[in-house]
């Protein structure tokens, strides 16, 4: 089969092979079976660059276009393609990991990395940056949407924290862009916010890391709460009133998961709260457990639990490197079924929530979803705040060297049902039905609950025609998006990394044609049943 693809030494899977169905299958495959987008013409794992390049011609030669998949996890399939596209699998391409300096304030590694073998390097020297919580997802589709998290807040994202890149551009050059040097500040900008994958193949990144003991004193809070409606109302009220003071300090970071009971494996509804106190001052800075004892009265001091069985309550020092790790998630999902999950975040501020009484009206939202398990549906939800004067990820914005939108926010919320259409044949509609009334009610419009603008992130995407939907993906559009645009046509004339609707710049024929070039398409049954033997499940959740 390699042979097709000159020059190309690695194992190739073409669409009709009896390896298709396992190689096409990622993170969102079920949840868009019947959209026929995760079909490409052929999956190739790269063994190295040679095979990156020799796949970047293949790809001229024949006027088609590359998708880059690392760990798959993109929501809506955009690490994907369909038509006569094909996949570039680096799942396990590029692996090394080596220190830069004695003092292990720098490290380059490559984007074949997952972030759970990542974090765990990081804490055996007493280092850490801020990523995200997902141990399967790789670096090079999270840091090319920047890397959000739990540490946000506190230390802005990991893309904050990128010195350099290793890209192979669709002439097919390999390039070091860095941080400061002036021939690749666009490079660099395009490839840090414009949609992931879209610049070239991203092979290697160095970052700068931070160090424990720079944080002699820092505390962290994790707890399991059981779920009733009333109570994630008062978590999300201690949330919310974080933001009545702009200057709330910037050593505070508050997420929230929610997870509906899962009777099949007899998992009950849960919260919980994520919560930590970095230290940024050093070790002079006075801590006070207010915050901390703030969360466990709402959630309700009696109840807490441990999560994963550790339970946290702020009383004593945790090393931020451990916390961490203690963050990171040994899941790839929690559902093993298709969802609908739309992520946005919020122009609004705590006055304007408190007044439109959002904590009020999007606990009921997930009430109504988690209130019947037989229904077949099942909620998930995050909350975040991110807001105010001392906020990293507000501050870090303003050097200008990535694209990432909408750093002025203060709050991000995701709402997610899954649904299962073995226990209900209404399932899909329940939870479609639920997102559009979310939506519809929550954000894009003067009286909307949550933002009164459409804000969304390219990690979380769920519309994947981004041409059309761009004013929700990029900020100070159309000046960003045409920038990036112009710096598209500059590195990748030919469109050789346009393989689907979610690139930047004008769409080509091969990504408008390809609903016209399918290949033969799995049935819903069979994508379930393919999804309930890959999904890493938690099964003991206290």
């Amino acid at each position: 089969m390699a042979s097709v693809f000159e020059g190309f030494h690695g194992k190739v899977v073409q669409r009709g092979d009896k390896a298709y169905e396992e190689s096409v299958y990622q993170y969102a495959w079920s949840s868009l079976i019947d959209k026929g987008i995760i079909e490409p013409k052929a999956i190739l794992y790269a063994q190295d660059d040679a095979d990156v390049i020799a796949a970047i011609n293949y790809a001229k030669t024949h006027n088609i276009a590359i998708a880059v998949r690392t760990g798959g996890h993109q929501y809506s399939g955009a690490s994907s393609t369909n038509g006569r596209n094909i996949q570039l699998d680096l799942s396990s391409t590029y692996t090394s990991f080596h220190w830069e300096n004695a003092d292990h304030s720098q490290v380059t590694l490559g984007i074949s990395i997952d972030l759970g073998t990542f974090q765990k390097k990081l804490e055996e020297q007493g280092r850490f940056v801020p990523m995200g919580v997902c141990r399967q997802v790789h670096l090079g589709g999270h840091v090319q949407t920047g890397g959000y998290g739990q540490f946000t807040r506190s230390f802005g994202l990991l893309a904050d924290y990128v010195q350099k890149v290793r890209i192979i551009t669709a002439d097919g050059q390999v390039r070091w862009v860095e941080r400061g040097r002036t021939e690749d500040k666009d490079l660099l900008y395009a490839i840090l916010g414009g949609s992931p994958g879209n610049f070239g193949v991203l092979t290697d990144v160095t970052l700068n890391v931070l160090k424990d003991e720079d944080y002699p004193a820092s505390r962290g809070f994790r707890a399991l709460f059981p779920y009733s409606e009333a109570t994630l109302k008062r978590l999300l009220d201690v949330m919310v009133d974080q933001d009545d003071t702009p200057d709330t300090p910037g050593d505070y970071d508050y997420c929230l998961s929610m997870m509906s009971a899962s009777p099949a494996e007899g998992r009950p509804a849960v919260i919980v709260a994520f919560a930590h106190w970095a230290n940024l001052e050093g070790r002079n800075q006075p801590y006070d457990p207010a915050f901390f004892e703030k969360i466990l009265d709402a959630g309700g001091a009696d109840k807490a639990m441990s999560y994963l069985g550790i339970f946290l309550d702020g009383k004593t020092h945790t090393p931020m490197s451990v916390l961490c790790s203690h963050w990171i998630l040994p899941v790839a999902r929690v559902f093993p079924f298709p969802f609908h999950k739309h992520t946005y975040f919020s122009n609004s501020n705590s006055k304007t929530l408190k007044a439109k009484g959002w904590t009020r009206w999007v606990s009921g939202r997930i009430q109504e979803l988690a209130a019947d398990p037989s229904s077949g549906c099942f909620a998930g939800a995050q909350f975040q705040y991110c807001g105010g004067i001392h906020s990293r990820f507000v501050r870090n914005a303003k050097d200008g060297v990535t694209s990432f939108s909408w750093r002025d926010s203060h709050f991000m919320s995701v709402l997610a049902a899954a649904y299962d259409v073995s226990a209900s044949k209404d399932a899909e509609k329940t939870a479609k039905a639920w997102v559009h009334k979310n939506d519809s009610e929550g954000v894009g419009h003067r009286g909307a609950k949550f933002s009164t603008q459409d804000r969304r992130v390219l990690w979380g995407s769920y519309d994947l025609d981004l041409p059309a939907a761009r004013k929700y993906y990029f900020d100070q559009e159309p000046k960003k998006y045409d920038q990036l645009s112009g710096i598209k046509k500059m590195y990748d004339p030919s469109h050789v990394f346009t393989p689907n609707k979610f690139c930047i710049g004008p769409l080509p024929t091969h990504v408008l044609d390809a609903d016209k070039t399918r290949g033969a398409k799995y049935t819903f049954s069979e994508a379930m049943q393919d999804a309930d033997k890959r999904a890493n499940v938690v099964d003991h959740l206290v």
